[in-house]
């Protein structure tokens, strides 16, 4: 009896596992890469939730909130790699060689690891989460 307890216990276990690991979802973002003298910058569009208002995007930034500067576009890429980021599309723009925008994605299990690992450049007047 203790056994048949134990296994029917166990097989819970692992349902309970499986359902827990099906929660993942998809999230998109969009990568805007302008290249300049210095190097390059990165804004992204999140969505509205974490995007800045009016539809503007928000730039990556670095530990003390500046702009952060990448050396070239693969430089930005593999940064947004290191988040945990995939590149689902290029899209091209062929009057332009200092411009570039991606399609990426990722799979969460939760909202809050959507920005997970990023920076993002602190505007005056702007907290991390939004306008004060």
């Amino acid at each position: 009896m203790k056994k048949i307890f134990l296994l029917l216990v166990f097989v819970l276990a692992v349902f309970s596992l499986v359902e827990a690991q099906e929660t993942e979802y998809k999230v998109y973002c969009e990568l805007h890469l302008i290249r300049g003298f210095k190097g390059c910058e990165a804004s992204v569009d999140l969505g509205n939730k974490y995007s800045d208002v009016m539809g503007r995007y928000d730039y990556i930034g670095d530990d003390n909130g500046d702009k952060k500067n990448f050396y070239s576009p693969i430089d930005i890429l593999n940064y947004m790699s290191k988040c945990g980021w995939d590149i689902e599309y290029k899209v091209t723009n062929a009057d332009s060689l200092s411009r570039g925008s991606y399609l990426l994605s990722k799979f969460v299990n939760s909202e809050n690891e959507i920005t997970e690992g990023m920076n993002f450049y602190q505007r005056k007047g702007r907290n991390k989460n939004g306008w004060r």
